[in-house]
């Protein structure tokens, strides 16, 4: 619930506030404000962030090039998200890496970007990246797919998870077409299971968008036979109930393909 409320804000400090409307994760002065008011009065912060980018990134049509190293308006997308995460304070940043590391990291060296980088000898799922940050993952933090952008309020999404009292929350959107994707059955505030690309009506129009916020005690739930996030950990949760899905509204890109990439340049 949101209310109307009359402020006087001197000239300069509103140009401040203005610069930071992007037009993806923050989209107008009023989301701006609220932003930058929920970041300073809130005392429930993440600590730790980690960006998947690893595996095949190659895209057909666009040869020997990361797609996380793809520009969209002058800035590559690997840095989009890192710039989306900065925006919502969303602690330390640690991007796990293995076939293309060297290219990203010299395209993060030459964009003067400084992260950690997780470095794998090879891609073994998105299951190992989480699970090596084990130790250093003690708080609640954030699981990025790099290669997806979406205008999800991440301090509205994070508010939900604490209210709920979730062991892992997955941010959902809705998609016109959900026999190319794989949907999740949302039953009140849990997700019951998820129907990967289904061939009749599946009852649901909500995707998984690759944006995660897992609490330590998600550790408990990982055997050492899950490979996938999506296919091992998050069916087993949802059986138990541990799963909470949160929806939004808003831009959500997913590139894996020349025709994605392209219709996110016209659109962000």
């Amino acid at each position: 619930m949101r209310e109307r409320v009359t402020i006087t804000i001197k000239e300069d400090v509103l140009n401040q506030v203005d610069r930071i409307v992007d037009g993806l994760s923050i989209r107008s002065r009023s989301q701006a404000i609220e932003y930058l008011l929920s970041k300073t009065l809130s005392d429930y912060k993440i600590k730790n962030s980690l960006i998947l980018a690893g595996g095949n990134d190659s895209i057909k049509g666009i040869p020997k090039k990361s797609k996380f190293l793809l520009e969209i308006n002058g800035k590559y997308l690997i840095e989009k998200v890192i710039d989306y995460l900065e925006g919502f304070n969303a602690g330390k940043i640690t991007v796990s890496v293995d076939l293309n590391k060297e290219k990203i990291k010299k395209g993060l060296e030459e964009k003067k970007i400084s992260v950690d980088l997780l470095e794998l000898e090879k891609p073994s799922g998105t299951i190992e990246p989480i699970m090596k940050m084990k130790n250093y993952f003690r708080d609640t933090f954030v699981v990025v797919s790099g290669d997806s952008l979406c205008s999800l309020n991440l301090n509205e999404m994070l508010a939900f998870h604490q209210a709920n009292k979730s062991i892992a929350t997955i941010a959902l959107t809705t998609v016109n077409n959900p026999k190319d994707y794989g949907v999740a059955m949302l039953q009140g505030k849990k997700i019951t299971e998820f129907i990967e690309k289904p061939k009749k009506e599946a009852g649901s129009y909500l995707i998984n968008t690759g944006y995660y916020i897992f609490e330590p005690e998600v550790f408990k739930y990982i055997s050492r036979k899950m490979k996938n996030i999506e296919k091992d950990l998050f069916p087993k949760l949802a059986e138990k109930g541990l799963l909470a899905g949160y929806p939004f509204q808003g831009m959500y890109f997913n590139i894996n393909s020349k025709k994605d990439f392209e219709k996110a340049k016209r659109i962000i």
